[in-house]
């Protein structure tokens, strides 16, 4: 039986890297660190923190160039051109048992699957909390992992078996052009809990979800606080210049997600009553924010004035140097890049975490199909040079129209802010 997570598919080769190409755009800036944490030689899973549906899956394709297979929640197979899309993608089901008892039988094809893609040296990913939370916040995990893994360690025998935990952090979960950052931690060995898993396999299961967990919540920002998780993200972002500047960071996306995981580290050592104050610092702060229009992660890279003129200033210059002198072409080019398809998704989706991913297949999708449709409609008017210009156009405005529209966004909320 054809196994369609480990086996060569010429399509999915050829399209991954125009996915790729659109995920790397849909966003401002994609920074990942510790890829030398990556196994080379050996096998391993990736168990990610889950917090943006599929965009979580499609940053972490930008890991490595080669394939990368993916169990996602059964539920979302059960329309058969849907499977048939995610399968095509390499990603396959794993049943729950609130998808009902008498399904979690068929997840023993589903490991036996898991194991081949393993031992083929196909990296496995499932997100480590099995369903989606767009906070930045680490839910319970599931052991679905760990049972593959230590199926899969017994096959491999002593050759080893790593479980890599990634921390993933977005600026903003819906909207596009914003920062993300991916944090690979070391990997762990499944070697260690065999022994136990041999003898007492809950107690393993157990052992190896904990330093999971352990490690995970290491490489993300994890506010601890459940009931006063708005308080204390608002102060992170409050106090991240001053920590900035304490820990000798630089104010960009990884810096700046750096201070805000430190301070939550910090706040997880203090008693409740020394995080009281913090709360009301942070609530207070996110009220003046609403109150401007502005939001948190802005608020956090220390605006001021002289920024936000040299930033108005680079859009002038570009536009009058660059986008003038060929305005027709710059916005035919690639028309979808101007058109808010957000709002698509902010009214038609119901469920937040959805709506990136939506909107990110609505623009790539959209995209290609204009491209497509301004080669074949300029071939027959105006011959093969001329479009191949308008092509080239498109493809540095996917580029830098988006940095334009970031600077006048953060140029209008910097104006905000100084009211």
């Amino acid at each position: 039986m054809k196994n369609t997570l480990a086996d060569f598919n010429f399509f999915y080769s050829i399209l991954r890297p125009l996915v790729d190409y659109g995920t790397v755009n849909h966003y401002r800036s994609v920074t990942i660190r510790g890829r030398e944490n990556l196994p080379k030689e050996d096998a391993y899973i990736l168990a990610p923190c889950h917090q943006n549906a599929l965009m979580d899956a499609l940053l972490i394709l930008l890991v490595r160039p080669r394939p990368i297979a993916f169990l996602a929640r059964a539920d979302i197979f059960q329309k058969k051109a849907q499977a048939k899309a995610l399968n095509f993608l390499r990603i396959g089901p794993v049943y729950r048992i609130r998808d009902g008892r008498d399904q979690l039988s068929r997840n023993t094809e589903v490991f036996k699957n898991s194991r081949e893609v393993l031992e083929k040296g196909v990296p496995l990913c499932l997100m480590a909390e099995g369903t989606h939370n767009n906070k930045h916040q680490m839910l319970p995990l599931v052991k679905g992992m760990f049972r593959i893994a230590c199926g899969t360690q017994k096959e491999l025998g002593d050759k080893p078996l790593y479980i890599v935990p990634v921390g993933i952090d977005y600026d903003d979960y819906e909207d596009v052009y914003h920062n993300v950052c991916l944090n690979i931690g070391k990997p762990i060995d499944v070697r260690p809990f065999m022994a136990e898993y041999e003898s007492n396999e809950p107690v393993a299961l157990n052992q190896m979800r904990e330093a999971l967990a352990t490690a995970l919540g290491g490489q993300m920002h994890n506010v601890q606080s459940k009931e006063h998780y708005e308080e204390e993200y608002a102060y992170c972002h409050l106090k991240t210049q001053e920590t900035l500047k304490a820990l000798r960071l630089k104010n960009n996306p990884w810096g700046r997600f750096m201070a805000r995981k430190h301070i939550s580290e910090q706040m997880a050592q203090m008693s409740e009553e020394q995080r009281a104050p913090l709360y009301a610092e942070g609530a207070a702060f996110a009220a003046d924010l609403k109150r401007r229009g502005v939001p948190l992660w802005f608020a956090s890279k220390g605006w001021n004035w002289g920024k936000s003129l040299l930033s108005l200033l680079a859009v002038v210059l570009t536009v009058w140097a660059v986008i003038l002198p060929i305005w027709k072409y710059w916005l035919l080019s690639n028309l979808i890049v101007y058109l808010p398809t957000h709002l698509i998704t902010k009214y038609k989706i119901k469920d937040p975490q959805f709506r990136s991913s939506v909107n990110f297949g609505i623009r790539l999708f959209a995209t290609f199909l204009y491209l497509v449709g301004l080669f074949v409609v300029g071939l027959c008017v105006s011959g093969i040079w001329p479009v191949l210009l308008w092509l080239a156009i498109g493809i540095v405005s996917i580029h830098v129209t988006p940095h334009l529209f970031v600077l006048l966004r953060d140029v209008w909320y910097g104006l905000k802010m100084s009211r």
